[in-house]
């Protein structure tokens, strides 16, 4: 395992899924120049998701293999698809970035925290039910996709009490900008703000 310097922070977005947290981390990740560390799935693509970009989109077969050989740090299931998060990876994107982030699932989140502990800072965003729901028909998820999720709903929703910051996520704007101010504190990089 990577042994993380002194001032090398992960910040892990969590929350349901059609909270937006990709979207949010991508955004503050891009203007405080974060780098992200991609999981692993053996869950096909989506029309419009990119393999390398939004996953590394794997087969069961290499999934079990590369597990199998230790290289996951943390692994997880999710409507019968595998995530997970390779070592090497965080210690190569380490090496270009001072921090790094990650989205994943409340499991990952807390393994991760396991594992590197004060390093970590846990982002909890979140939406309303109603609101995932529609966003999630909107990115064409199925009703049957949709309601798996939202059947983890209030057990993700549980987790938010033991993240460090929690955002609801109406106004996407909004949300980063209260976002990118919190994590520059820890990142010490003095954004200016600006009226």
């Amino acid at each position: 395992m990577y042994a993380l310097r002194d001032k090398e922070m992960i910040f892990v977005f969590t929350g349901p899924h059609g909270a937006g947290r990709k979207t949010v981390a991508e955004m503050s990740g891009s203007t405080l120049g974060i780098k992200q560390v991609i999981s692993y799935t053996t869950r096909p693509p989506k029309a419009t998701e990119v393999d390398g970009q939004d996953y590394h989109f794997i087969s069961p077969g290499q999934f079990a293999k590369a597990q199998a050989e230790g290289e996951f740090i943390e692994v997880s299931t999710v409507n019968d698809h595998l995530y997970g998060i390779k070592s090497k990876d965080i210690e190569e994107m380490f090496q270009r970035s001072g921090s790094i982030y990650l989205i994943l699932n409340h499991s990952g989140a807390e393994t991760l925290k396991n594992l590197y502990g004060d390093h970590v800072v846990q982002i909890f965003i979140y939406a309303e039910r109603e609101t995932l729901k529609q966003r999630m028909k909107e990115s064409g998820d199925s009703e049957e996709v949709a309601s798996k999720y939202l059947s983890d709903f209030e057990k993700e929703l549980a987790y938010r009490d033991r993240c460090d910051h929690v955002f609801e996520n109406v106004d996407l704007a909004h949300t980063v900008f209260d976002l990118t101010k919190t994590l520059d504190k820890y990142l010490n990089r003095n954004l200016l703000e600006l009226d």
